[in-house]
């Protein structure tokens, strides 16, 4: 992780505008509080031969295999992001220790809580998607306005939990048109880009506000040249 040219690292989350307490009330939107996750890994690579990762929580080439080599056992989020040719997998962990998940009646632990007690079909109509492109041509960040999007009902996304160890969630951007689209410009734009990722679940009841993003990750310049398939078949 880094600020260099192809490098990841985390971003400021009060850059984002996110529910307020009062949102319910008078839709009032502030800028996100810490990140409810540490982002761990990002893995930009090709889509092999054999098609793309679908259980990357599950494959030996990806991060979470060697999360549980290292004897770490903290909680991961997956995204699994599919957009051929290519293929992003960002990991996020839970801090035990963090002042929310020390308090389960937080607005951050009840909102987690019912996320991953949520069925397949509801996380869809949860898991939020923030993109925010800090610079880059200008018809570019047009095509990517920064704002949240239930990207569950956008794209096919399927989730896979593993209690106490993961949650993958695996989205498909070519299963929809105008996304495959959008996602085509900004990877023809990525050498000129600063692209930052943002995600959260969307707060619905007074008990879950303010919303608080999961986290962020930020790519600057990034470039698909130096990219590669994983080594092992796809699984």
């Amino acid at each position: 992780p880094g600020d260099l040219p192809h490098m990841w690292r985390e971003f400021d989350p009060a850059t984002f505008e996110v529910r307020a307490r009062s949102y319910l009330k008078d839709r009032r939107k502030e800028p996100s509080g810490e990140c409810m996750l540490e982002l761990v890994n990002v893995d930009f690579t090709c889509v092999g031969p054999g098609g793309p990762i679908l259980r990357a929580a599950e494959h030996p080439d990806c991060y979470p295999h060697q999360h549980r080599l290292a004897r770490d056992d903290r909680f991961l989020l997956v995204m699994n992001w599919i957009f051929p040719p290519f293929q992003a997998v960002i990991c996020a962990a839970v801090n035990p220790k963090a002042a929310w998940v020390q308090q389960p009646l937080s607005p951050q632990a009840r909102v987690w809580r019912r996320f991953l007690e949520a069925s397949e079909d509801e996380r869809k109509d949860l898991f939020k998607l923030i993109i925010s492109l800090e610079n880059g041509p200008w018809l570019v960040k047009r095509a990517v306005p920064k704002k949240p999007v239930l990207i569950g009902r956008k794209v096919k996304m399927e989730s896979y939990h593993e209690p106490g160890q993961h949650l993958e969630l695996v989205l498909d951007v070519a299963s929809s048109r105008a996304e495959q689209v959008a996602c085509a410009m900004v990877i023809g734009a990525l050498r000129k880009v600063h692209l930052v990722y943002a995600v959260l679940i969307e707060a619905r009841e007074v008990e879950e506000l303010p919303e608080n993003l999961l986290m962020t990750a930020s790519a600057n310049c990034w470039d698909p040249s130096k990219v590669f398939s994983p080594m092992t078949e796809s699984s």
